[in-house]
């Protein structure tokens, strides 16, 4: 079969939807679409079809499909490679998906599902970040932009979106879901060809692209670039079906397993909140005992225990700060495991501050970050120059923190470890690069990311990584391949802006993605409080220790009742009363799995209310 379109519509059963799959499903923005000419499509056993595609000038593609049968997906991904003997010039863009969608007149005029990226800090309900915005593409005679999804400028995917979209015909009864694999700068947009409202119900063109940008690059000869994978989802129903076919293939096919099993949400416990920097081998002992007595599964020392504190001191991985651990860390991760629980840590791979022992020892290994970037953010900076990126395309540098990983988990037993990520990078991506090389920084950061979290996972099938870039702001199916958790948000004061931000978050993700901890300086927590925090990871980061015996009491049922339903957080996904516009109008949620359901409510008798059933 020469047509790839067909192949793929075939295998996802996708009704009221055509291309022309002579044309090439890609685009490289640079080389313009007629210059392409297919060469032929190859089997790589019953699951995968490679469609290779060339110019005339020596600009090779090969696009890659490959089909899952039992969630009618397709990941795709490909390779531009200059196989002439001059450079390509002026490549902006390697978009996977750059085709013409045919709708056909059944489609109507489709509905498109996108979900907020995070915002530092926003305070205010119904929170921007998670939130679902829906959107119905018009025939019109007037169309000059398209319906754009992209990354935040600074370099971190979940800044801007998340890198989803879900679109639906008119009647909401069939769909695809697209969810985009890059750590860096991409895009999504969907671009309908003008109409009149009145004109005659024939296929309507709608461009749909999706891929990586930010590049200012020539293509030399024999260099290659990457079209970063992307899952396209087919389903029946509404938006809301769409989410839960993302959820259901992510599960099956994207989550990494944990010890060779399924990861279940976690019961955590973090120290920050609780202590900060200001904390010491005994001053933890206690959260310890809470944490175990409590029915915690993890107890996990944040960022500090290396010399200098949280952030000055990133860089000094190589032992644990003398002041707070004077016998070292080792005895102290004895000690949580002594008492049930697992320990975890956390580290900051990617930066470093120029005077930490990192730094010092190969500055070679870093890309520096300009004294005044070129644009600031209006808000929050995250651009800080007195740190540095490092290089993860260097293979010195992959191996290095292989190796520190792995030192963790074997002589602290390690087995949870927070990587955070606090900086934009596109500065120190694009600082002094001359046009014709900007993009290859990118590129190098972000498949060196995904091959060391890649080998830190085989080497270590017990560590449950958890991803966190400030709270949220690298979230993508690279990031979800590759870690067990996301810490959501740093937002963490207001159990009803928690709860929203959990919900939207499963909207398109299996609630382990879903991170967060009570993290509030007080005790009295109720119902309300508990389920508000309990569709996604359940933690603690506050003064457990302290905690008056009927609220200790009232937290360790509240553990205990998460543990008997949290595998269902796995499962589908309702939302029956939609996103809250206040925080006290009534909400429910439910999770489903395997003939069993859990539904939690809100607000349903009086502000403030809460209830948890089981079916």
């Amino acid at each position: 079969m020469s047509n790839w379109f067909q192949i793929l519509r075939e295998q996802l059963q996708l009704p009221n939807i055509a291309a022309d799959g002579t044309d090439v499903p890609f685009g490289i923005t640079g080389i313009a679409p007629e210059a392409w000419h297919v060469a032929g499509i190859e089997s790589a056993g019953n699951s995968e079809h490679v469609v290779t595609a060339s110019t005339g000038d020596g600009a090779e593609v090969r696009w890659h499909m490959r089909f899952f049968a039992d969630t009618r997906a397709v990941e795709c991904w490909g390779t531009l490679t200059n196989r002439g003997s001059r450079p390509l010039q002026n490549l902006s863009e390697c978009l996977t998906w750059d085709l013409d969608l045919l709708l056909q007149p059944a489609f109507g005029e489709p509905w498109v599902r996108q979900v907020n990226g995070v915002q530092f800090l926003a305070n205010f309900f119904p929170p921007h970040d998670f939130a679902i915005v829906d959107r119905q593409l018009l025939k019109t005679p007037q169309v000059y932009a398209p319906l754009a999804i992209m990354a935040g400028e600074g370099g971190r995917p979940s800044d801007g979106h998340l890198p989803c979209a879900i679109i639906c015909e008119e009647s909401r009864s069939h769909g695809i879901a697209l969810f985009l694999e890059w750590s860096g700068l991409w895009r999504m947009s969907l671009t309908q060809e003008t109409r009149e409202v009145n004109d005659p119900d024939t296929p309507w063109p709608v461009r749909l692209q999706a891929g990586l940008w930010g590049l200012a690059l020539h293509l030399q000869p024999g260099q290659s670039l990457p079209l970063p994978r992307v899952l396209l989802t087919a389903f029946d129903g509404d938006l809301d079906d769409g989410g839960n076919a993302l959820r259901r293939h992510i599960r099956r096919h994207v989550m990494p397993s944990l010890g060779g099993e399924e990861i279940l949400p976690p019961a955590t416990f973090n120290h920050w909140f609780a202590f900060s920097n200001d904390y010491s081998d005994q001053s933890l002992r206690p959260a310890v005992d809470a944490s175990a007595a409590a029915g915690l599964e993890y107890f996990c020392v944040d960022g500090g225990w290396f010399a200098g504190d949280f952030r000055d001191g990133i860089g000094n991985w190589s032992e644990g700060d003398p002041k707070k651990f004077p016998n070292g860390i080792a005895p102290f991760a004895e000690y949580v495991r002594a008492k049930g629980l697992k320990y975890g840590t956390w580290f900051e791979p990617e930066w470093a501050n120029k005077d930490s022992e990192i730094y010092r020892d190969h500055p070679d290994w870093f890309w520096e970050t300009p004294e005044r970037p070129p644009v600031m953010r209006p808000a929050f900076p995250f651009q800080h120059p007195e740190f540095a990126l490092i290089n993860l395309g260097l293979p010195e540098v992959r191996q290095w923190w292989l190796d520190r990983i792995v030192r963790a988990y074997d002589e602290w037993g390690v087995r949870w470890i927070r990587w955070d990520y606090n900086q934009d990078p596109r500065s120190n991506w694009e600082q002094g690069v001359p046009v014709g090389e900007i993009g290859w920084r990118q590129i190098q950061h972000v498949q060196g990311l995904y091959q060391v979290l890649d080998d830190i996972l085989d080497a270590c099938p017990e560590l449950f990584i958890e991803q966190c870039a400030s709270g949220g702001h690298r979230i993508e199916l690279g990031t979800v391949r590759r870690g067990h958790s996301f810490w959501m948000n740093d937002h963490t004061t207001h159990s009803a802006i928690i709860r929203a931000l959990q919900h939207g978050l499963n909207t398109v993700l299996p609630g382990n993605y879903a991170n967060t901890n009570i993290c509030q300086q007080r005790h009295d927590f109720t119902t309300y409080d508990y389920l508000s925090h309990a569709a996604g990871g359940f933690g603690y980061s506050g003064k457990l220790w302290e905690a008056p015996a009927a609220d200790f009491e009232r937290y360790r049922a509240a553990v205990a009742d998460y543990k008997a339903y949290r595998e269902l957080l796995l499962g589908d996904y309702q939302r029956p009363t939609g996103q809250p516009s206040s925080p006290d109008e009534y909400a429910q949620v439910i999770f489903s799995d395997g003939g069993r359901s859990v539904t939690m409510e809100f607000n349903a008798g009086s502000p403030g209310s809460a209830s948890l059933s089981m079916d």
